[in-house]
């Protein structure tokens, strides 16, 4: 008789949207029923580990993943971002210290917790580390442009290797290393054949696809269900959350509301962020107006250069994230292209301009959205958050 004869709780923090599955009318209760059923006709020794109701969580923010538990088992799904209602991965969890059901399928069943990882995104990795499993992370990608010490460190004592650059994989290494997971970031034109044809199990990571910040950050939720730090991913999360919205509750009564607009132009277009888009929420959380609120796009779209300048021309404020091993300067802007002096953001120095290079921004971001919206916040309504030291964000000098 198993010790664990109660349901797992894998609770995220004041989640409004915990549902339970109604075997009647759900086909995929009823797959998933059968699955149990069939387990504890045949092996009745480990009834008690299954016995338990089944539930679908839902994250508070994210929506590119929901889990169902029923006892010892967790059915893990990663949603589709371009095919509403379909799933781009759906794998059983299992603990490894017991048992393995028959009717489990052995292709889409993932032993936890995971102990060899291959991460090829830093908000992979990254997560990771936050939950002190740097152990288990063991190729990465693009290691020519990761800023983490740890990492850093980790690749030159040959405990990690790079394992793909420029969209490459180097296949004899990957398969070499015998990761239990490759974690990837999906296309719409499907999973590389040489990544299918490996063998190894690939669960994607969509999560650029969120425009919540605070639903990017949840998917370390995913991570601690894997390498089983459910508590301390829930903890770490919680805390983001926490800061999140007290900051962003600081500007709800703001009696002005900055414009602002964002990036600038390159090989002759200028792709802003859309008005549903990631920074577009982190702007108006910040208590600024959004020059291109109005548009509903999710992800960035190209504009020439003179439509953005009649739109953004008299804005307050104009942010701008971009690598620079120097110190970047009005004039360095201004001789990438004249046209950038007619902006009155430019002539009142109010350019809010982060150096990805020096910042890591693109590693660490994604698990410290409260900072990024602290450095908003700190600029664009200085009254609120007076100590505030910048980590990400700081106006050009």
């Amino acid at each position: 008789m198993s010790k664990n004869t109660q349901s797992i709780k894998f609770e995220f923090i004041n989640s409004k949207d915990i549902k339970k599955l109604s075997y009647k009318n759900s086909l995929f209760s009823l797959l998933f029923l059968g699955i149990f059923l069939s387990y504890a006709c045949n092996s009745s020794h480990h009834e008690n580990e299954i016995s338990a109701e089944e539930e679908i969580k839902l994250p508070d923010y994210a929506n590119g993943f929901s889990v169902i538990c029923k006892g010892n088992l967790k059915q893990l799904r990663i949603h589709s971002p371009w095919n509403e209602g379909s799933n781009l991965n759906v794998y059983y969890l299992w603990p490894d210290s017991l048992p393995i059901p028959d009717s489990l399928p052995v292709e889409s069943t993932i032993l936890t917790p995971v102990r060899n990882i291959v991460a090829l995104s830093a908000t992979q990795w990254g997560p990771l580390l936050k939950l002190g499993m740097a152990s288990t992370i063991k190729g990465v990608s693009e290691s020519r442009f990761i800023r983490n010490e740890t990492i850093k460190n980790l690749l030159e004592s040959g405990m990690l290797i790079d394992v793909a650059s420029d969209g490459v994989y180097k296949m004899e290494q990957l398969v070499k290393l015998e990761p239990d997971l490759v974690l990837y970031s999906p296309d719409p034109m499907g999973i590389s054949s040489s990544l299918q044809r490996s063998g190894i199990k690939l669960l994607a990571w969509p999560d650029y696809f969120e425009t919540n910040p605070l639903g990017r950050a949840e998917w370390i939720k995913v991570l601690g269900l894997l390498v089983q730090k459910e508590i301390e991913a829930n903890v770490i999360f919680d805390s983001i959350a926490i800061s999140y919205n007290h900051l962003k509750s600081l500007t709800k009564a703001v009696a002005e509301k900055p414009e602002i607009f964002a990036d600038k132009a390159f090989a002759g277009q200028w792709y802003v962020p859309g008005g549903k888009s990631y920074m577009a929420e982190i702007f108006k959380d910040a208590g600024a107006d959004y020059v291109f609120s109005a548009n509903n796009e999710h992800a960035s779209f190209p504009l020439d250069i003179e439509t953005i300048l009649a739109k953004s021309k008299n804005a307050d404020y104009w942010r701008i994230a971009q690598a620079a091993d120097f110190e970047y300067s009005y004039e360095d802007l201004a001789r990438e292209n004249e046209l950038y002096r007619a902006f009155e953001a430019f002539k009142n120095k109010r350019i809010i301009f982060c150096n990805t290079a020096k910042t890591a921004y693109f590693e660490q971001s994604p698990m410290e959205p409260h900072l990024l919206l602290a450095d908003f916040i700190a600029i664009l309504h200085p009254e609120l958050l007076p100590d505030h030291i910048p980590v990400y964000h700081t106006l050009l000098r």
